[in-house]
């Protein structure tokens, strides 16, 4: 693993987390061994806006029961398991941290959604499938992390079955100069890879990909960091919990940021 994935995965990879998400849903009363998506859905929806997102971005990519889906980026697995549930297709998930894969699976277990989700843990830019072995693939804030988008999208493309779906929500940058740091996706700027979204669209045609959907989020996302609900996401049973004590300051920084034009939000679908 070459140094900037590894201080990704050092990033995200905080000790310790499922002994607290677990203590923390059964001091809110909720039976750990019954366990459903709609539980869970305060601490796994681990992207901008949370549930809400993964509600709109599925509905515009569409998953039918037929398909088999690949979550790039999958965190502790809260889309996934969404998907899985809401839609009735397969979804295997993929993530560069261990300590993620670890919990997801177990958290899948205790949904007992296991038989239609599955995890294990990989690199984006060298995934361990054949090609053209998913109906459709998914991400959610997951190229900030990526230097190399290029390559990044051709190893979608490569995976990705002919007339299948790429869909993503993803940072982009904005006109009015660098992000405040720290930030969700990276505490410090060495591990930020922010593209416009004209680089954005521009890596993903060079992959051979045909742009069908391409909405700017960024104002809803600014809406989202003041609401209720978004508040609500940093409380005892919220990210926090897989993310650390500073996530509230990361979080505020990100809505300051999209707020004064230095970052962008975009959720796009591109079929192959």
């Amino acid at each position: 693993m070459s140094d900037s994935f590894e201080k990704v995965a050092t990033h995200y990879g905080l000790a310790g987390i499922e002994e607290r998400i677990l203590s923390a849903l059964q001091d809110e009363g909720i039976d750990i061994d019954a366990l459903t998506p709609r539980d869970l859905s305060p601490i796994d929806q681990f992207h901008t806006r949370g549930i809400l997102a993964t509600r709109e971005h599925a509905a515009l990519a569409a998953p039918r029961e037929d398909m088999h889906v690949l979550d790039v980026g999958c965190g502790i697995g809260g889309p996934a398991r969404y998907l899985a549930s809401t839609y009735g297709c397969r979804v295997t998930g993929v993530d560069l941290t261990p300590e993620f894969i670890a919990v997801a699976k177990m958290l899948t277990e205790r949904c007992r959604l296991d038989h239609f989700v599955d995890f294990q843990q990989a690199n984006g830019l060298d995934l361990p499938f054949d090609d053209s072995s998913f109906d459709m693939v998914w991400c959610q804030n997951v190229t900030m992390n990526i230097e190399d988008k290029a390559a990044f999208y051709r190893e979608i493309a490569r995976v990705l079955k002919s007339g299948g779906r790429f869909t993503s929500t993803e940072m982009t940058t904005g006109d009015a100069g660098p992000p405040h740091f720290p930030l969700p996706w990276a505490r410090v700027p060495e591990i930020s890879f922010l593209a416009s979204q004209d680089e954005m669209r521009a890596a993903l045609e060079g992959a051979g990909f045909t742009i069908i959907e391409w909405r700017d989020t960024s104002a809803e996302v600014v809406a989202a960091t003041q609401s209720p609900i978004q508040k609500a996401r940093h409380a005892k049973l919220g990210i926090a919990l897989i993310a650390g004590d500073d996530t509230p300051e990361r979080v505020a920084n990100s809505g300051r940021s999209l707020a004064e034009g230095r970052l962008s939000n975009v959720m796009m679908v591109a079929e192959k």
